[in-house]
C-alpha cells in the first residue's frame, strides 16, 4: 500500500503525532532532544503528569506524550495501581472505540488482583461507562452490577452510587419505572450530601430523578425536582444544564395537559439542545413538542416536529423505546391523507426502529408494549405494496425488500412459536415429574458385560451401595468433585469407579454428577419458594457448579429448556394453581 494512501486512513487528530515521529527519524538532533524531553518527563511526579494529560485532553497528540510518560514511569516503578491509572488515561484521550476498549481491558487486567478502595472497582466502572456510551446496555448492566459487587466489598461508596444511578437510568429506559424511582431516590439522598464536591453528578441525578417521577405519573414531585434542578444549575454556574430541567418540565406540563406552557418550555429546550448538539435529548424534545402542537390543533407544525425526530434517528441511529409512537403518528397521518409513498416510507422506518430497539434492549426489556403490532403492520404494508404495484413500476425494489423482511419476520415468528410450544411441553414434563427422585431399577447387565469389567462382584456391590448413599446424602453438590476424589472417599480406585458408573449408570462420570445436580435443582425449585428467588448464579453455586454457564448448559442439555425459562413458567404455574384454589 503506498505511504500516502496509508496516511489517509489515519485520523486527522493523530496526524501530528505521526508527523512528529517521522520527523524525529529524519533528524537525529531532534531525536536526541525528544529523548531528553521524554527522560525529563520521567523525573516528574505522577500528579504533574496526570494534570498535563487532562489539561491537554482536547489535543490527543499532546496528551498522549504525558500518558506515555505516566505509564512508562509506572511500569518502571512496578506500581500496578499506577499502571492501571495509566491505561485509564489512555482510554480517556483516544477517540478510537476499539483502542479505547483495549485500554479498558488492560486496565482491568492489571487492576483485578489489587485490593484497594479504587481497584478493581474503578476498572469495571470505566468499562461499564464505555459500553453504556456505545449503547451496549446488556454489557453495561452486567459491568455496573460487577462494579456494585466490588464497591461493596472494598467500601467504595462513590462508585457504588454512581453504578446504582446508571442502573436506575437503564431501568427507566426499559419500563421498570417503580424500581428505577427507588434506585434514583437513594442516589439523590447520597449526592445531595456531597453536591458541593460533585455538582455535575448531583445535577445529572436530579435530571434522572425528575424523569423517573414523571414516568411514575408523580407529576407534582417531578415539577418540584425540575424547579430545584433549574435553581441548582444556576447556583453551580452550570447554565447550560438548567435547560435539561426545562425539557423535563415541558414534558411534565404536557402530561398535566397545560399545553401552552408545555409548548413554551419545549421550544426553549429545543433551541438550547441544538447548541449543545445533544441529539438524543433533542429527539425527545421534538417528539413531545409535536404531541403538544397536535393538542393545540396545529397539526401541520406537529408533523414537521415528528419528521425532525426521524431525521435525528437517521443521523444517530438511536431512539428511546417510548419514541416508537412517533412513527405510528406519521403512518396514521399519511394514511388519512392517502399519501401511500410517505405511509410506506414510515412503515419501513418503523420496522428499522423496531430492529434497533430489539438489538439495543433485548437483554433488558421484559415487556415493550407495541400498540402498532407486527401482524397489523405487515398487513397494512402489504396492502400498500399491492396498491403501488399497479401504478409505480419504480417501487419494485422497495417492495421486494419489504416482502423479504415480511417473510423473514413470519419465519422467525413461526420458529419462535414452535420453539415456545416445545419449551412448554418440556416444562410440563418436568413439572409433573415426581418431586422425590425415585430410585431407578438397576439396569440388567448382560453377563458378558460384567465379565468385561474384570472387577470382583463384591467390589461392584460395595461401590453401588456407596453410590446409593452418596446420592441420598446429596454428596454430589460438592464443588470441584472429580472421579479421583470420589474414588478416594469410597476407598477404591478411579478406574473401578469410572467403569461401574459407565456400565450401571450408563453415563460418563461428569454426566452422572451433573444429572444428579440438575435433578436436585428441579426438586428444590418446585418445593422451595426462597430457592426460586435465587439468581441463576446462586442456584448454580448451591448445586455445586463452578460457573453459571456450566449450570445453564447442563440444564438445557438434560431438559431442553433453560433454567430461567423453567423458573418463570414454574412461578406462573404455581400462581395459577393458587388462584384456582
Amino acid at each position: 500500500m503506498p505511504f500516502a494512501i496509508a496516511l489517509s486512513r489515519i485520523r486527522i487528530k493523530h496526524f501530528a503525532v505521526l508527523f512528529l515521529i517521522l520527523f524525529l527519524f529524519l533528524n537525529t538532533n531532534t531525536v536526541f532532544a525528544f529523548q531528553t524531553s521524554f527522560d525529563s518527563l520521567l523525573t516528574k511526579e505522577y500528579t504533574y503528569l496526570k494534570k498535563m494529560v487532562f489539561k491537554n485532553a482536547k489535543d490527543s497528540s499532546k496528551a498522549i506524550i504525558y500518558a506515555q510518560s505516566y505509564l512508562f514511569k509506572a511500569k518502571k516503578d512496578r506500581d500496578t495501581s499506577k499502571i492501571a491509572d495509566g491505561f485509564y488515561y489512555f482510554s480517556r484521550i483516544t477517540q478510537d472505540e476499539k483502542i479505547t476498549e483495549k485500554y479498558a481491558d488492560s486496565m482491568i487486567l492489571y487492576a483485578n488482583n489489587l485490593r484497594t478502595k479504587s481497584y478493581p472497582t474503578f476498572a469495571y466502572y470505566n468499562k461499564a461507562a464505555i459500553a453504556y456510551n456505545r449503547g451496549n446496555f446488556k454489557k453495561a448492566l452486567d459491568l455496573y452490577l460487577k462494579t456494585i459487587e466490588k464497591a461493596k466489598e472494598f467500601e467504595n461508596t462513590h462508585l457504588f452510587y454512581a453504578s446504582k444511578k446508571n442502573i436506575g437510568v437503564l431501568k427507566s429506559r426499559i419500563g421498570e419505572y417503580e424500581t428505577a424511582l427507588v434506585e434514583l431516590r437513594q442516589c439523590y439522598q447520597y449526592y445531595s450530601k456531597i453536591k458541593e464536591k460533585k455538582p455535575r453528578t448531583y445535577l445529572r441525578t436530579l435530571f434522572a430523578l425528575s424523569d423517573a417521577y414523571n414516568l411514575n405519573k408523580k407529576l407534582d414531585s417531578a415539577t418540584s425536582i425540575n424547579t430545584l434542578g433549574y435553581t441548582e444549575s444556576i447556583k453551580f454556574n452550570d447554565e447550560s444544564f438548567k435547560y435539561y430541567f426545562t425539557l423535563n418540565e415541558g414534558i411534565n406540563l404536557f402530561d398535566k395537559k397545560n399545553f401552552i406552557k408545555a409548548k413554551d418550555s419545549l421550544s426553549i429546550a429545543i433551541e438550547q439542545l441544538k447548541i449543545n448538539e445533544d441529539k438524543a435529548n433533542l429527539s425527545m424534545a421534538y417528539f413531545f413538542y409535536g404531541k403538544t402542537l397536535t393538542a393545540l390543533g396545529k397539526e401541520i407544525d406537529a408533523i414537521a416536529a415528528h419528521i425532525k425526530v426521524d431525521d435525528i434517528f437517521q443521523e444517530i441511529s438511536e431512539i428511546m423505546p417510548n419514541n416508537r409512537e412517533n412513527y405510528e403518528i406519521l403512518i396514521n397521518y399519511y394514511k388519512e391523507l392517502g399519501d401511500k409513498d410517505n405511509q410506506l416510507k414510515y412503515i419501513k422506518q418503523l420496522i428499522t426502529v423496531d430492529s434497533v430497539l430489539h438489538t439495543n434492549y433485548r437483554y433488558l426489556i421484559k415487556t415493550v408494549v407495541q400498540n402498532y403490532d407486527t401482524p397489523r403492520l405487515l398487513s397494512e404494508k402489504q396492502e400498500i405494496i399491492d396498491s403501488l404495484e399497479t401504478g409505480k413500476k419504480t417501487s419494485y425494489t422497495i417492495i421486494s425488500i419489504l416482502t423479504i423482511i415480511s417473510l423473514l419476520l413470519l419465519v422467525l415468528w413461526l420458529i419462535n412459536h414452535r420453539r415456545q410450544r416445545q419449551y412448554r411441553r418440556r416444562f410440563e414434563t418436568l413439572y409433573h415429574k415426581p418431586d422425590s427422585q425415585a430410585k431407578q431399577d438397576k439396569p440388567i447387565i448382560p453377563k458378558a458385560e460384567k465379565t468385561k469389567l474384570a472387577i470382583p462382584e463384591e467390589s461392584i456391590k460395595e461401590i453401588l451401595d456407596k453410590l446409593t448413599s452418596f446420592e441420598d446424602e446429596l454428596g454430589f453438590i460438592q464443588t470441584d468433585l472429580s472421579v479421583n476424589i470420589l474414588a478416594k472417599r469410597f476407598g477404591t480406585n478411579s478406574k473401578y469407579l469410572s467403569k461401574i458408573i459407565n456400565t450401571y449408570k450408563e453415563k460418563s462420570f461428569n454426566r452422572y454428577i451433573n444429572g444428579l445436580r440438575i435433578d436436585q435443582s428441579i426438586v428444590r425449585l418446585k418445593t422451595d419458594s426462597k430457592f426460586r428467588n435465587y439468581t441463576i448464579k446462586a442456584i448454580a453455586q448451591e448445586m455445586g457448579f463452578n460457573t453459571t454457564d456450566a449450570f445453564s448448559k447442563a440444564f438445557y442439555k438434560q431438559n431442553g429448556i433453560h433454567p430461567s425459562y423453567f423458573i418463570k413458567e414454574l412461578e406462573k404455574q404455581i400462581e395459577a394453581n393458587y388462584n384456582d384454589q
